[in-house]
């Protein structure tokens, strides 16, 4: 008899551990998942008149860095005067650096000012490099109406000469009042702010290269 119910007893024990496991499962696999939005960078060309007497040189643009405090691919924000913050459930769907980079390649090869427009991943050569880094691109909600604030510096280095001169730099400032303080709407701004640097960027080297319209 004390044999028969020790059987008994184990069995029971063994039986209730496998429901155990099998409750832990069933909760990992009903945990909700979590709601990520991403965004992308971009410069839109609308309306800005491109050069159609362009030079037969070519342009190298060499990868843009970002600063590490917005290198990530998570937004920030302003929220104090010395207070930010990162947004994980609000992302950009690929690092900062890669998608200003790509943008400003096929920003400047639409423009018309060069023969071609080169990344540094080509075995191509160009007369002109073109270097740039972003010091800031956040979302400003510490004021009263929330705003993009990009910092952009630029130069561009005459790659002919044996000595690799710069022959252009400048730093671009650009603050956009955002519709709302929501991410969306945020990278909407930025878009706009990064649109308005390249216009600018582009008239300035037309200018150095001596294209005109």
């Amino acid at each position: 008899m004390k044999k028969y119910v020790s059987k008994k007893m184990i069995t029971v024990c063994v039986a209730a551990c496998f429901l155990m496991v099998a409750s832990a499962g069933c909760v990992k696999l009903e945990r909700p998942s979590l709601d990520r939005k991403y965004y992308t960078l971009s410069a839109a060309r609308s309306g800005q008149a491109v050069y159609t007497n362009g030079n037969l040189e070519n342009l190298i643009v060499r990868r843009i860095k970002v600063s590490p405090r917005y290198e990530d691919r998570d937004l920030v924000y302003r929220v104090s005067e010395n207070g930010y913050e990162s947004d994980y459930y609000n992302a950009f769907f690929v690092a900062p650096a890669s998608m200003v980079t790509q943008e400003l390649k096929v920003w400047m090869a639409d423009s018309g000012i060069f023969a071609n427009v080169l990344g540094t991943d080509s075995m191509g050569t160009g007369e002109f490099l073109l270097e740039g880094a972003v010091n800031s691109i956040y979302g400003d909600l510490s004021g009263s109406s929330p705003k993009a604030v990009i910092n952009m510096q630029f130069f561009m280095i005459d790659n002919s000469d044996a000595d690799m001169p710069i022959i252009y730099s400048r730093t671009f400032n650009k603050e956009v009042v955002a519709k709302s303080s929501s991410a969306s709407a945020i990278v909407v701004a930025m878009n706009k702010g990064i649109t308005d640097i390249f216009s600018e960027l582009e008239k300035d080297i037309a200018a150095v290269v001596k294209v005109k319209n």
